[in-house]
């Protein structure tokens, strides 16, 4: 028998707005939707990828932990690195670990799968995760973050306010200009999620589905 669908912390403020949905990693999520999503995306694109499998560990065991599984831990705090199968590894203060796999990973299900060891706690993972792309993007964290990501060199991760909620949120660059990438306590994704399309949106930017 198949798994029930898993539902995204976002659904109910995105399912007045899709146009047409898909599944991905046995979530329901947006495909498109509508309009330009290709120039939302160049200006200031709102993504949602919350779809991603996610772990968290924490304690004085976490590390050594981690990497008797194989996984590479940032060797400083509030700091992340990839693997080379694509899974993200961030480093949330001195003992706390998240693990986000790459589209089609299974890092996280095998890691939980396993007993936790001495002095390592599990942190369950019900984020909202965003993607922000975009040239429009540094103005928009301006109008909406606490923190002044000017002052920093991507890539970083910084643990800070935005719109009056508490974020992870970590910085790329791209050829295509800035990525930043969002996790925040799901029950709080939605009103993130809207607020920041409307910020997008007179930035010339917006929602985007997961196929844009």
């Amino acid at each position: 028998m198949n798994a029930a669908l898993r539902i995204s912390p976002l659904f109910d403020v995105q399912a007045p707005l899709a146009r047409d949905w898909t599944t991905r990693e046995r979530m329901q999520v947006v495909a498109s939707f509508g309009g330009d999503e290709a120039g939302k995306r160049a200006s200031a694109g709102i993504g949602d990828v919350s779809f991603l499998h996610r772990a968290g560990v924490k304690g004085a065991g976490a590390a050594a932990w981690l990497n008797a599984q194989g996984i590479d831990t940032p060797a400083q705090p509030n700091s992340f690195l990839q693997l080379a199968d694509g899974t993200l590894v961030a480093r949330l203060g001195v003992t706390e670990y998240l693990i986000e796999d790459a589209p089609g990973g299974t890092r996280t299900a095998a890691l939980m799968a396993q007993p936790p060891g001495e002095r390592v706690y599990p942190v369950p993972r019900f984020d909202a995760a965003l993607v922000l792309t975009g040239t429009q993007i540094p103005e928009l964290l301006r109008q909406t973050c606490a923190f002044d990501f000017s002052t920093l060199a991507a890539p970083a991760l910084v643990m800070t306010s935005m719109v009056g909620v508490g974020v992870t949120a970590l910085t790329l660059d791209s050829a295509d200009g800035p990525i930043v990438r969002l996790w925040c306590d799901g029950t709080w994704g939605g009103y993130l999620w809207l607020t920041l399309v409307e910020v997008a949106g007179d930035l010339g930017g917006g929602a985007v589905g997961v196929k844009a």
